[in-house]
């Protein structure tokens, strides 16, 4: 009797062991746009499952920034018909669903960096009303555009910017791997700050707003940077001075970004650090903080001066990101909050 009573004890285990170990199963897939309690518009993906699953993961593609990727570990497809479906087009494109080894993959393509996007991904029990299985829910923001005018720039009204895009006409800077040059990005993001505090109601002087030497073409670099140096000095009393850059090393693995100030320059100091916090958080890039440098035209300006290091345009990645013109208006207005925010503190 003993016997069969662990007899059948341990069938029964062998079974919760089977149901357990189980894989999971896609059932279904579904999407709507909605809108959060402070009416900002996402979008709502619900991925049906025959059971709850504990384990899930996602992230940004590292090798597509337009992509997120969630894994969904010891899961299959219930049919082929599930693989891909077309999503809003606006915050996002399509899913696309495979199989990788006894594991689920989503991938999530967006028409816009996903390093802009909010988004979050949680389990949802089914319910007798509402929910017949349970359901993997997906939700994706895409995070709104500041506009140009807003009260968080205030503080920059009556002020005097001078903007210093590096390089121009016969000195590229440097050059990505894909030909993207420096001295075009950095152009593209300066216009950009350039209108956004204009809105606000700064004046701005621009060291250059073309693709051009500002001393003269093939000129010495002391020539060069010192024309620069000479506009900021002759803008009427102008209250900073910013140059903005893109960075490149012979390693195409470094990245990041950075924002250096003149040794000895306190308000130098507090702006690169209003700047470079700004930038950090609004383009997800590595942190490589604020430095002191002799660079010449942080040098040589007589009010507080910045230099800003955007990302690495010899990492192929930062240089794709760079040449994208949303990234750069992301740039451009955390360059703009920090500059704010350093009014708004001295």
């Amino acid at each position: 009797m003993l016997k069969r009573i662990f007899g059948m004890f341990f069938v029964l285990l062998l079974l919760l062991q089977t149901v357990c170990m189980a894989s999971a199963r896609i059932e279904g897939f579904r999407y709507n746009t909605l809108f959060s309690s402070a009416q900002a518009q996402f979008l709502h993906i619900e991925i049906s499952l025959n059971q709850k699953v504990s384990k899930y993961d996602v992230h940004i593609d590292p090798d597509n920034k337009k992509q997120l990727i969630v894994t969904i570990p010891n899961t299959k497809l219930k049919n082929n018909d599930l693989e891909m479906r077309n999503l809003d087009g606006k915050i996002a494109n399509k899913i696309a669903l495979s199989e990788d080894q006894h594991n689920i993959k989503a991938v999530i393509s967006l028409p816009y960096n996903a390093s802009y996007a909010e988004y979050k991904t949680y389990m949802v029990d089914k319910d007798k009303r509402h929910r017949k299985t349970p359901v993997l829910a997906i939700d994706i923001a895409k995070e709104p555009a500041i506009n140009n005018t807003t009260s968080s720039l205030r503080s920059l009204r009556g002020h005097t910017i001078v903007i210093d895009p590096g390089h121009g006409g016969s000195d590229s800077g440097a050059v990505g791997p894909d030909g993207i040059m420096e001295k075009t990005v950095t152009l593209a993001i300066a216009k950009k700050v350039d209108k956004i505090l204009s809105d606000n109601g700064a004046k701005v002087v621009m060291t250059r707003t073309t693709d051009r030497d500002v001393y003269a073409p093939n000129d010495t670099a002391v020539e060069e940077l010192q024309a620069r140096v000479d506009i900021g000095e002759n803008a009427g009393n102008a209250d900073i001075f910013m140059s903005i850059h893109a960075n490149s090393f012979i390693n195409d693995t470094a990245h990041g970004t950075e924002t250096f100030y003149y040794n000895g320059s306190d308000n130098g100091k507090n702006l690169a650090s209003f700047v470079q916090d700004e930038l950090v958080k609004a383009t997800n890039l590595a942190d490589r903080g604020i430095s002191t440098a002799n660079f010449y035209v942080i040098k040589h300006s007589s009010m507080p001066a910045i230099l800003i290091e955007t990302a690495f345009i010899s990492n192929n990645t930062e240089e794709q990101l760079l040449n994208d013109e949303t990234f750069q208006t992301t740039i451009a207005q955390a360059i703009c909050r920090g500059i704010a925010k350093y009014f708004q503190n001295n």
